[in-house]
């Protein structure tokens, strides 16, 4: 993804959270048709197994892979009806009811989620759900690029062609910060000549 920002998906307010916690459905914006608009649902809630844990979803980010998938464009296509979205929220489980962020696997846009406590990452006291959502998908993407495929070492040079959003952010951050690596941050321009067709690449 390109960018990140965040949906406020219900009340912060812990008396509010607890009137809706213990009921048999929770609400849920559902993709029930490709490149229509997503709908507000009541979805049944199903049992936890023994790896996963139930959290209590608060914000979720929103990235342009949730856009191509809701548009059918995206490399996984999950079955109709779907609920996109990475998430950031508060765990019962194993975290004594502190921050959470995950990578859901398309049921982060709703009041709760069930997932494998393997997906998650505790959050901070310093840094807020509503930041931290938007971190998953975008310094996921940064470290999978540069520790796991480039396998960037401290010293080597990387070239950032577009930093303007929330991915090309995050690879700045991971390798100068992280990898202790230099950035060259550029645009790349791409260039046609109308006469001769050839297309010239330059970097400024």
């Amino acid at each position: 993804s390109s960018g990140s920002m965040c949906l406020l998906l219900s009340s912060p307010c812990p008396r509010c959270r607890r009137a809706g916690q213990g009921g048999r459905h929770y609400r849920a914006a559902l993709c029930a048709e490709l490149k229509q608009p997503l709908t507000i649902e009541e979805v049944a809630r199903r049992p936890v197994r023994p790896h996963e844990v139930r959290v209590d979803v608060h914000f979720c980010g929103v990235n342009f892979a949730d856009i191509l998938v809701c548009r059918g464009q995206y490399q996984e296509r999950p079955h109709l009806p779907f609920t996109p979205g990475e998430y950031g929220g508060l765990c019962d489980c194993g975290f004594k009811r502190n921050g959470v962020i995950g990578v859901s696997g398309f049921n982060g846009m709703a009041e709760e989620c069930v997932t494998d406590q393997e997906t998650l990452w505790q959050v901070p006291e310093k840094v807020s759900l509503q930041e931290a959502a938007t971190l998953p998908v975008s310094y996921g993407t940064a470290i999978l690029a540069l520790e796991h495929r480039a396998q960037t070492k401290p010293g080597e040079t990387v070239l950032v062609t577009a930093a303007a959003g929330a991915t090309g952010l995050a690879v700045i951050d991971v390798a100068t910060n992280v990898l202790q690596a230099k950035v060259n941050d550029a645009f790349l321009h791409v260039i046609q000549r109308k006469s001769t067709g050839k297309v010239l690449l330059s970097l400024k």
